[in-house]
């Protein structure tokens, strides 16, 4: 016979703590996070920007420039032997800089292209352009500098990395009859005819989420600002807005393919996807204003005009490259 247990109540069971949230440090965890509801990388590139770049060359407004590379390999080695190349009317001039896009998250950015032209005992303004703005922002912004150079009988020379090379041109295309100020003009590696970079990022529903998400996030900006240099939404400006003719202007496009680069992977993108010779941001047929003269490299990736490297990883000097440029626009016609 066996012999039954008493009831006996038992204790509750010893509640579970509930875990805090895992702290999620910055902006760049939360950026880790919106990653995981990414769909698998093969779907995120749709159809591209293929056939798209050089479109400006191909079109009638595709007006080709003088090859000033010859010129300005022989500038730039007068300046690295520490001769002086700039006329003495370069000291005429005011000379407003513009950075490209995240311009202001860089350490350093144009730091040794402005401390050139100062040390030159040139006069130099960086023009207080907001770097992930919007295009018309910007421009605004430019536009007052050279109304505030000509009230003050200032004459300025423009010279624009990157992005800040579009919003250089486009203040001219919008605003014409402020030429009267701009003695020449210097795009550093500008997108002009469009960023192929920028066209799939934006262009890709995947990724176009991405960059709504981390550009405000992480850098306070406008992801439309990324739109604006697509070939769709240059394509529109341009034909509606071109750069004036007569304005002396001088283009750096260039390209590099190099292990060394801190742009290689997106370089490589470019290069395996579409056949692309691109500096890592900018294809170098793109970078080309129609009827500036134009620097052609082949070895210069997208931050060496505006950023130095680490010895050994370059070829190039931002002074340099901005001090010969400078040179050659103010000597165009």
């Amino acid at each position: 016979m066996t012999q039954s247990l008493p009831d006996v109540a038992l204790p509750p069971p010893a509640p579970t703590p509930t875990p805090a949230p895992a702290r999620e440090r910055g902006a760049i965890a939360r950026l880790s996070r919106s990653l995981r509801g990414l769909p698998p990388a093969e779907r995120w590139w749709g159809l591209g920007c293929g056939g798209l770049a050089g479109w400006l060359q191909r079109s009638a407004q595709g007006l080709a420039g003088e090859d000033l590379t010859a010129r300005f390999m022989a500038l730039l080695t007068r300046v690295r032997e520490g001769e002086p190349v700039l006329p003495d009317a370069a000291k005429r001039y005011q000379y407003v800089l513009v950075r490209g896009m995240l311009g202001d998250e860089l350490p350093g950015y144009l730091l040794d292209n402005v401390q050139r032209l100062e040390r030159r005992g040139l006069d130099v303004l960086e023009a207080p352009v907001d770097t992930e703005g919007l295009l018309r922002d910007n421009v605004a912004v430019l536009r007052e500098a050279l109304l505030d150079a000509e009230h003050f009988g200032r004459t300025v020379v423009l010279v624009g990395h990157s992005k800040g090379g579009v919003e250089c041109t486009a203040t001219l295309a919008l605003y014409p009859e402020l030429r009267r100020v701009v003695r020449a003009v210097v795009t550093l590696q500008a997108p002009y005819g469009g960023s192929s970079i920028a066209h799939d990022l934006a262009t890709t529903p995947e990724m176009r989420r991405l960059i709504d998400f981390a550009f405000p996030l992480l850098f306070h900006g406008v992801s439309r600002s990324v739109e604006e240099l697509s070939y769709t939404s240059r394509m529109e400006f341009i034909r509606k807005h071109p750069y004036p003719a007569g304005i002396p202007t001088v283009s750096l496009a260039t390209s590099r393919l190099s292990r060394l680069s801190s742009l290689y992977p997106l370089q490589r993108y470019l290069h395996d996807r579409y056949g692309y010779a691109s500096d890592g941001m900018v294809t170098a047929v793109d970078a080309e204003v129609p009827g500036a003269g134009v620097v052609r490299l082949s070895d210069m990736d997208h931050a060496e005009a505006a950023l130095r490297a680490l010895p050994g990883f370059n070829r190039y000097h931002p002074g340099d490259i901005t001090e010969a440029m400078v040179a050659l626009a103010l000597d165009a016609r």
